[in-house]
C-alpha cells in the first residue's frame, strides 16, 4: 500500500468481489467439504498489501432434529478458477461458520483476514460446506462469499 505522499494505483485497492446464491441445498450428508450446486465463488485480484478481508456465510438447519451441524468454510486457489494451486484449505475451525443444531434456519457468517497473497495475482475463492454427522437431514438455504482488499 502507498505511504504518505505516494500516488495510489488501481492495483493498491482492486474492487471487492461478492457472490451469493439462495438455491437450497437439502438433505446434506457429506462429511467432507463439497461445493454445492451451483458453486458460489468469486475471482479477485490481490492488492499490493497482499491482504484481504474474507467473509463466508449462509443459512443452515437440521430438518430432522438429529443434532447434525453444517460447516461453511472458504477455499481459495491461486489462479482464476479452482484448477489453480490451493492457497487456503476449507476449515470451519480456522475461517468457517458452524451452525447450531436447530430445526429452523439460522443465518450466520465469519470474517477473517487472509494474508500472504501475491500482489497483483488473480485468485479464486469459493464457499464449501460439510456436515458434522452426515445424517442426511442438514439443509442450507443460502450461501455467500465476499472478498474485500485491505491494507
Amino acid at each position: 500500500m502507498p505511504i504518505n505522499g505516494q500516488n495510489v494505483r488501481g492495483q493498491d485497492a482492486p474492487a471487492t468481489a461478492w457472490a451469493q446464491d439462495d438455491l437450497s441445498q437439502l438433505n446434506l450428508s457429506n462429511t467432507s467439504y463439497a461445493t454445492g450446486t451451483p458453486e458460489v465463488g468469486v475471482t479477485f485480484t490481490a492488492p499490493t498489501s497482499g491482504r484481504v478481508i474474507l467473509t463466508v456465510g449462509g443459512g443452515c438447519r437440521d430438518n430432522g432434529g438429529n443434532g447434525d451441524r453444517v460447516f461453511i468454510a472458504p477455499q481459495v486457489f491461486r489462479g482464476p478458477n479452482s484448477s489453480g494451486t490451493e492457497h487456503l484449505t476449507p476449515s470451519v475451525v480456522v475461517r468457517g461458520y458452524a451452525s447450531v443444531p436447530a430445526t429452523e434456519y439460522a443465518h450466520g457468517s465469519r470474517t477473517s483476514l487472509l494474508q500472504n497473497l501475491i500482489p497483483g495475482e488473480t485468485y479464486y475463492a469459493r464457499v464449501m460446506h460439510a456436515t458434522a454427522a452426515g445424517a442426511g437431514t442438514a439443509d442450507i438455504s443460502c450461501r455467500e462469499i465476499s472478498v474485500t482488499p485491505t491494507s
